[in-house]
């Protein structure tokens, strides 16, 4: 992460800006030129039965206990929000394109979904993927001691910096921000067809410059002042902000 050297667009911040608060950034070896993602989830309408904890526990299995092991894995059980309560989702992380697309490939989940025969009626099995050059990653952290998503790649360093708290910032953090303005494409494909969303294979690819952001807060250590702080005032902005995404 990191605006750094010659610029063509200037930095959002302000003159003098200094953080109300320390934070910390990634910062990920040379040898590093690209960090690979995938998302994979399983939407359910009955979390408890057998075929989805077997279904479960075939992808966490095709996910861990291979050569071809992501270099960070998290997962993740929906209790709120915007998908089905109950989904498990795992976010995985590659620093090794050819492990990467290896991967996708032995978990093929089409042949997993088709292998539940009736029960697919009633489970969904989602997955999204994304190369992102480290040119065009940024990240943000407030504390050292918790170690989320990228943090856990290895060999990494986590400096402090000054672009955060003012608008604009995390565009600053992007170090193609320099030179970039990441325009979105003139045209952007449309759907052939309008999904039913059950018993369908749909896939989709993003137009270039699509954002995504993963962002979340982490509770076992955080005093309940700064709690209350978060669910009296900054939790109703950010879901706000969220809903318009």
């Amino acid at each position: 992460m990191g605006s750094i050297g010659e610029r063509k667009h200037p930095l959002k911040k302000p003159a003098g800006h200094k953080p109300p608060v320390p934070r910390w950034t990634l910062k990920l070896p040379h040898d590093v030129p690209h960090i690979y993602t995938l998302y994979v989830g399983v939407q359910t309408r009955d979390a408890n039965s057998e075929h989805v904890v077997g279904l479960e526990q075939t992808i966490q299995q095709r996910m861990s206990d291979s050569p071809n092991k992501p270099a960070a894995i998290d997962t993740f059980r929906v209790t709120d929000g915007f998908d089905v309560r109950d989904s498990k989702v795992w976010v995985a992380y590659w620093t090794s394109a050819d492990k990467f697309t290896s991967t996708i490939k032995s978990l093929n989940l089409p042949e997993l979904w088709q292998g539940l025969g009736s029960n697919k009626k009633s489970v969904g099995v989602w997955s999204e993927h994304f190369t992102t050059s480290v040119d065009h990653l940024e990240t943000n952290y407030s504390r050292l001691d918790h170690k989320p998503g990228l943090a856990q790649l290895p060999d990494i360093e986590q400096p402090s910096h000054e672009l955060t708290a003012y608008w604009g910032a995390g565009r600053d953090r992007i170090p193609a921000s320099s030179h970039d303005l990441f325009k979105t494409p003139s045209q952007t494909p449309a759907p052939q067809h309008q999904p039913k969303g059950i018993g369908e294979h749909i896939t989709g690819t993003n137009y270039d410059n699509m954002c995504h952001i993963r962002s979340g807060q982490w509770w076992e250590t955080c005093p309940d002042e700064e709690r209350l702080a978060y669910e009296g005032n900054l939790q109703k902005t950010l879901m706000t902000g969220m809903n318009y995404l």
